[in-house]
């Protein structure tokens, strides 16, 4: 395991207030292994950062690494989907954080607002996890797929989380358009998709990961492996 990522998981992950599963972990690490990075991530919704570092451990310094959230503007938040903190993740940063937050740049803003992404660069690693309307989430994997590099990831949370079914509605409005995101695996509580250049790449990478057992399904008739 990246040692950065195995010492965040020791000494600071469960410190950090979020709802996260530690699963999700083990699977970043693995497809960490499996392309060239060469750009940094971005978070949109952090609440306290809990996710949003174990991303940043993966991140070289070179690169600027990218956390969206409405944060102070709680009235923007308007499905009430976590209540994003900023001091309390600027402590997390520096606590737990291998660069303490020195690459990251923090832009307090609600997704829909395109000025939010403005002179953004392009991220390997794009965690989907604002506003929980399904505009939000049309409108979060549109920007998404704007800015993920062409072998990176985006991971979607809440995919099939019976409290917010609007993300699955979001999900199957975004894969009912021309969508340049596609899923290659699901997770506790989280969709992993990439562009249809990388999609089989990843599928029969993914398939023999070690530690979970997997399922071979399809969702909108994408096949996908289920790990559990």
């Amino acid at each position: 395991m990246n040692t950065h990522l195995k010492k965040y998981i020791d000494n600071g992950f469960a410190k950090v207030n979020g709802f996260c599963p530690i699963e999700t972990l083990s699977i970043l690490d693995y497809l960490d292994n499996f392309t060239t990075k060469s750009a940094g991530a971005l978070e949109i919704g952090i609440h306290h950062g809990q996710f949003f570092i174990a991303l940043n451990q993966l991140v070289s310094e070179s690169y600027t690494s990218y956390a969206v959230d409405v944060f102070g503007r709680q009235d923007l938040n308007i499905d009430a989907s976590g209540e994003g903190n900023y001091q309390q993740f600027i402590n997390n940063l520096k606590l737990y954080d291998k660069y303490q937050g020195s690459n990251v740049r923090v832009i307090q803003g609600d997704s829909t607002d395109r000025n939010v992404f403005s002179n953004m660069s392009q991220c390997h690693y794009i965690s989907v996890d604002g506003g929980h309307t399904p505009e939000h989430v049309v409108n979060d994997l549109t920007v998404a797929a704007d800015l993920i590099t062409n072998n990176g990831v985006v991971i979607v949370d809440d995919y099939f989380n019976h409290w917010w079914p609007s993300v699955t509605e979001g999900i199957v409005k975004y894969l009912m358009t021309t969508p340049r995101l596609v899923p290659f695996a699901t997770s506790k509580n989280k969709m992993w998709m990439c562009k249809l250049s990388y999609k089989k790449q990843y599928y029969n990478y993914i398939r023999d990961i070690p530690e979970f057992r997997k399922t071979e399904t399809k969702f909108f008739d994408k096949e996908i492996i289920d790990l559990w």
